[in-house]
C-alpha cells in the first residue's frame, strides 16, 4: 500500500498520544545524558514495514519495546539513524565530543557503542512507559531488544505488516538534525485512536504554525534569519506549538529555550527574557507561575497561549499581568507580530489583549 498520512482530523486522539510519547522521550534521554535534545514532530504515516524500510535515508538502529498487560503481545519500536545512537551512547559514557564526531563519520556502532545505547534505551523505554500508563488504560512497556537496520528487518524489531510510523526531527545538542520514528502496528494505534485510522494520501498533518503543506524544515529555512536579540523560555505541553514556535524564534531574531512539560520556571533564571508559557484546561496554576515571574522582575515579558481562549481566561491573563496573549491555534505570523512588539515595546507598554477574536469563544 501507499504511505498515507494520518492527519490530527482523522486521528485525534493517536497523534496527541503518539506527541507526548516524543515529548516524554526526548525529556527523557536530555535528562540523562545532560546536554540539549529536541524531538519536533514530524509527518505521521500508515505504510507496510518493507515500505518504511525502503525509505529510509541511511542507517539506522531500532529499539523494540515489548507492550504488556492488555496489549501483551505487541510492540512500540523506535528507530534512530545510527549516527545518531553513536552520539547518545558517546554522551552517556562522556565520550569527548571529537571523538563522537569522528565515530559518526566512520557510521559504525561499535561493541562498546551498541552496549552503551542499551542502557540508553532502557532508560528511553522507562520513560516511555511512564507516560502510557498515564494515559492509557491497562499498559506498561519495557525494552525487548535492539540492533541494526537498513534496507531489511532480519531480527524482527519491526512490525512485520501494516504499521504507523510517527516521525519527528531529532536534534541532539549541535549535531545534525535527523529523522527518527515511533512505529507500531495499526491495531494498536486504532486502539489508542478509540476508532479506525482516517488517513489522506498526499495530506498534511496539523501544523499549527503553516498550512502551506510544505515540510516543517523547508518552511523553517525559507524564513531569513533575523539576528539574535534575547531569548525566548518556552515551558509548553503540545508539540506543534514548538514548531510554530521554532519558527517565530528565527523570523525575529530569539534565541529558543525548550524546557520539559513538567518544569516550573525559576524567576530569577529568566530575568530579562521573554517567558511563553502555554495553558491546558485544569492548569490554571501556569497563570500563577506568570504572575510570579511578573512580580520578580517586571524586565521579563511573560506569553500566555490559551488552549482554550474565553473572556473569563483572558481576564485571568491580565490579573496575572501577562505582557502578550494569544489563544490556540496561533499562526506563525501572528506569533512573530507579538514577540517582535515586545522585543521593541517601551517597558512602560501596555500588555497586549491577543486581539485575536477568540474571547467569547468558549467557557472554561
Amino acid at each position: 500500500m501507499a504511505a498515507s498520512t494520518l492527519t490530527r482530523e482523522g486521528c485525534p486522539e493517536l497523534l496527541e498520544l503518539l506527541e507526548h510519547l516524543g515529548t516524554a522521550g526526548s525529556d527523557t534521554i536530555k535528562s540523562l545524558i545532560g546536554r540539549e535534545l529536541e524531538a519536533t514532530p514530524a509527518e505521521t504515516v500508515q505504510t507496510q514495514c518493507n515500505d518504511l524500510l525502503e525509505t529510509l535515508n541511511g542507517k539506522y538502529v531500532a529499539a523494540r519495546g515489548e507492550l504488556d498487560k492488555d496489549y501483551a503481545g505487541r510492540a512500540l519500536t523506535v528507530l534512530i539513524k545510527t549516527p545518531d545512537a553513536i552520539a547518545l551512547s558517546g554522551l552517556l559514557m562522556m565520550t569527548p565530543d571529537d571523538v563522537i564526531q569522528q565515530r559518526r563519520s566512520e557510521g559504525a556502532l561499535e561493541e562498546e557503542d551498541a552496549e552503551a545505547f542499551g542502557e540508553v534505551a532502557n532508560v528511553l523505554f522507562s520513560g516511555l512507559s511512564g507516560e502510557l500508563r498515564e494515559r492509557v488504560t491497562n499498559i506498561d512497556l519495557r525494552l525487548g531488544a535492539h540492533g541494526a537496520v537498513d534496507a531489511e528487518d532480519s531480527d524482527g524489531l519491526l512490525p512485520s505488516d501494516s504499521i504507523v510510523a510517527f516521525g519527528f526531527d531529532l536534534q541532539i545538542d549541535e549535531f545534525p538534525m535527523t529523522r527518527a520514528y515511533i512505529v507500531t502496528d495499526v491495531a494498536t494505534a486504532e486502539r489508542w485512536n478509540g476508532k479506525p485510522l482516517t488517513a489522506e494520501t498526499g495530506g498534511g498533518g496539523d501544523n499549527a504554525g503553516d498550512n502551506s503543506g510544505k515540510p516543517d524544515e523547508e518552511l523553517f529555512d525559507g524564513i531569513p534569519a533575523a539576528p539574535i536579540q534575547g531569548v525566548l523560555a518556552a515551558f509548553i505541553s503540545r508539540p506543534e506549538v514548538y514548531r510554530t514556535l521554532r519558527q517565530s524564534c528565527r523570523r525575529v531574531g530569539l534565541e529558543l529555550q525548550r524546557h520539559g512539560k513538567n518544569e516550573i520556571p525559576n524567576p530569577a533564571a529568566h530575568r530579562d527574557q521573554i517567558v511563553l508559557l502555554d495553558i491546558p484546561a485544569g492548569e490554571d496554576k501556569r497563570f500563577d507561575w506568570c504572575k510570579r515571574i511578573k512580580d520578580f522582575a517586571e524586565t521579563t515579558k511573560v506569553v500566555l497561549l490559551l488552549h482554550h481562549p474565553s473572556r473569563s481566561r483572558v481576564t485571568q491573563a491580565f490579573l496575572a499581568k501577562a505582557d502578550a496573549i494569544a489563544g490556540l491555534p496561533c499562526q506563525e505570523a501572528q506569533l512573530s507580530a507579538k514577540l517582535n512588539a515586545l522585543l521593541n515595546a517601551e517597558p512602560s507598554a501596555v500588555p497586549d489583549d491577543g486581539g485575536d477574536g477568540d474571547e467569547d469563544s468558549g467557557q472554561d
